[in-house]
């Protein structure tokens, strides 16, 4: 016997993985390790979660019926080259920038950072 026990769920499916690291499902896209990119996982729909799994394993978990429609752990992004995929290129200025702005809420942004966006950006 394994040493969990496998979580009910309602539906099951099998999904290739994008180049961007996202599988779709139930009209969302949840992230999972870049070093699967290319293969078939398969995605459980839970009843509060999302589970991918490759050969058994749970290689990723997400929030299911969320109102985001892209759902992603930046962790998926970081790593080693493996033999087959190459890892994802870091952040660079811009785009820590960019994840700065998208994290924060629309009404408390500051004109000053919309400015030293535009500085990185020249």
């Amino acid at each position: 016997m394994p040493e969990t026990l496998p979580e009910p769920f309602d539906i099951v499916v099998r999904r290739p993985v994008g180049i961007d690291c996202l599988v779709c499902f139930e009209g969302r896209q949840f992230s999972v390790p870049f070093r699967f990119v290319g293969q078939d996982v398969e995605v459980r729909g839970l009843a509060g979660h999302v589970q991918i799994l490759k050969d058994a394993d749970v290689i990723a978990m997400h929030a299911r019926h969320t109102e985001q429609l892209i759902l992603r752990d930046e962790a998926h992004y970081e790593g080693e080259d493996t033999d087959r995929v190459r890892a994802p290129m870091p952040l660079g200025k811009m785009g820590r920038g960019l994840q700065l702005l998208a994290a924060s809420r629309v009404q408390h942004r500051s004109i000053d950072i919309y400015a030293r966006l535009a500085e990185v950006a020249r």
